[in-house]
């Protein structure tokens, strides 16, 4: 599938075996007198990189499971592989994601951006953007193996030091990603700069810091004491780099809060959005794609947990345990009445619009799809993402639409997570972060001096303050089905929140598909014979993949493997 990044207006054709090329091929095959000469060649090269950032499958009708669902907050039609526990080292790199092609890539540009002459403006975003890069591929490999070797240049065959180098702890190749990003910060043109021909800009550098800074600050913390934690460490240096990150983005003034929290994911182009920050678009009439927003409105084989959606505040800023308003989710019909707006912005219940045909005859959602293969199992269907208006073209689900990489609620929520977590948090910080959010929805502003306590707090297995517990409840509702609850899990040490359970779904219903499996409750429970006892994640094991026995076996250096795991 063909996916056209809105950041870019130029072919790949010269990388369409990017991977294949990279890894096996010699790439000072590319002849130096007709390359690495201007910044054109430059820009040519860092195309390559952008089909890397997070997008949509290639999936057609109701084929697309949503971000989560590897998670406690959504349910897929199978149950999460990763919070079910590995059970084998992988023997081969093939079985892993233990992959350098992508780090060998950014080394190779880096290494050669130097030679090009012209513009420095633009010699300087495009080397801005090889940094930026370099980073994102290493923070990848870091979430799933942890200690890597740090490799800072392009490899040759004689470069024996360090094709057989030895894992350097984790906090020594997270300071090496920072420090990529800081040369990054200082070479890219902001997003204003750049909108004529919008790609990588400061301000996606600044939230990536953001984002790994609290991630390796929070990890250290939650992991100090543990075969995962740094040693003599627990992550405070970091959670000031994430706070001091996001708030430069904060204090920059570039962004906004997009004004309906529900819209901004259900549009077709977010050109010009004030919110967001870095976003892909398919454009099929251009590109040519087999994905369409099909692949989301009808039923997109996720939904939400009942753990989720009982998460949501009610109107009065209460959990539904103490709140007066709350009318229990024993129904679809009641589940949003007086709950906090973002529930009704991404749940689908009985009225609510399926699609709209060109000559608006509109279809509602009335029950949910639970038996064939495009099934929400758990019964809460997702409308995030969907976009229920037909194409005129076609008078049928849209085949153009957007995804959403990077926002600035993001940079609010990191700003205010990490300021708890270093214990130096204002109310004053929280009116300019988790209370903008609130605003947006309609909710009552957080007051940290009067925290209602809610009696239903998850348990993480050790002491979390109400003021934390209210940032993190602010975090999965405003990110839910975004991509970000597992490894906010993972660096939260958060196992306790879904080991020996089972994800819940919605209360079963009269007149719903028969032969569902249900609990004693009568909440679907999905997984009830496939997970019997529950997940299976071993706390002292699954935070980290296991190295592929190949790998090393061809370099012993990179031993140990990681804990828990036995070759």
């Amino acid at each position: 599938m063909k996916k056209y990044i809105y950041l870019l207006v130029v072919s790949f054709s010269i990388f369409s075996c990017s991977d294949e090329f990279l890894e096996k091929n010699p790439l000072d095959e590319i002849s130096e007198p007709e390359f690495w000469k201007t910044p054109a060649d430059l820009k040519l090269y860092a195309n390559s990189f952008y089909q890397n950032l997070p997008g949509w499958g290639a999936v057609s009708l109701g084929f697309s499971q949503l971000p989560d669902s590897d998670s406690d907050l959504l349910i897929g039609t199978a149950p999460s592989s990763r919070l079910l526990g590995n059970t084998n080292v992988p023997t081969a790199k093939s079985n892993s994601v233990w992959n350098w092609a992508n780090v060998r890539k950014a080394n190779y540009f880096i290494d050669n951006v130097s030679k090009a002459t012209g513009d420095p403006v633009e010699i300087a975003q495009y080397t801005g953007e090889g940094y930026f890069f370099r980073a994102f591929y290493y923070y990848s490999l870091l979430q799933n193996y942890g200690n890597l070797p740090i490799i800072d240049k392009y490899l040759k065959h004689t470069d024996v030091d360090y094709l057989y180098k030895g894992r350097d702890p984790r906090n020594k190749v997270v300071d090496f990603m920072l420090a990529d990003l800081d040369i990054a910060i200082s070479k890219l043109k902001t997003k204003a700069q750049l909108l004529t021909n919008p790609r990588i800009n400061k301000e996606a550098a600044l939230l990536l810091k953001a984002h790994i800074a609290l991630y390796e600050g929070t990890w250290e913390k939650y992991h100090s004491g543990t075969a995962f934690g740094v040693a003599g460490s627990t992550g405070t240096d970091y959670l000031q780099k994430a706070a001091d990150a996001a708030k430069a983005i904060i204090d920059g003034g570039a962004f906004t809060l997009h004004s309906n929290y529900g819209s901004l994911f259900n549009q077709i182009t977010l050109n010009g959005n004030t919110e967001v920050i870095l976003w892909r678009q398919y454009d099929f009439v251009t590109f040519g794609t087999n994905y369409g927003n099909s692949a989301q409105i009808w039923p997109n084989r996720s939904s939400y947990t009942r753990f989720a959606i009982r998460n949501f505040l009610c109107k009065d800023g209460l959990p539904i345990a103490v709140s007066p308003l709350y009318q229990g989710d024993q129904s679809l019909s009641v589940l949003e009445t007086n709950r906090d707006p973002r529930l009704a912005a991404i749940v689908m219940v009985p009225g609510d619009v399926r699609s709209v045909a060109v000559n608006g005859t509109t279809t509602l959602f009335t029950t949910p799809i639970l038996t064939t293969n495009n099934a929400a199992v758990g019964g809460y269907e997702s409308q995030k993402y969907r976009i229920p208006n037909f194409d005129p073209a076609t008078n049928a689900a849209t085949r153009n639409t957007a995804k959403i990489i990077m926002r600035y609620a993001e940079a609010l929520l990191i700003y205010a997570e990490a300021k708890a977590e270093l214990g130096t948090i204002t109310q004053n910080d929280l009116n300019i972060s988790i209370n903008k959010l609130r605003q947006r929805a309609g909710m009552p502003n957080l007051n940290m001096t009067a925290i209602v306590t809610d009696p239903n707090w998850p348990d993480y297995g050790y002491p979390v303050t109400p003021l934390l517990q209210e940032i993190r409840r602010e975090r999965a509702v405003e990110l839910i089905a975004e991509g970000f609850r597992f490894d906010d899990l993972m660096r939260w040490r958060a196992h306790k929140l879904f080991v020996v359970q089972r994800p819940r779904g919605a209360y079963y219903q009269t007149g719903w598909a028969a032969n569902q499996r249900i609990d004693s409750e009568r909440y679907l429970d999905p997984f009830q014979v496939s997970v019997a006892a529950g997940y299976a994640f071993k706390p002292d094991r699954d935070y980290l993949q296991a190295l592929p026995i190949d790998e090393l076996t061809l370099n012993p250096n990179l031993l140990p493997q990681n804990p828990g795991w036995v070759n």
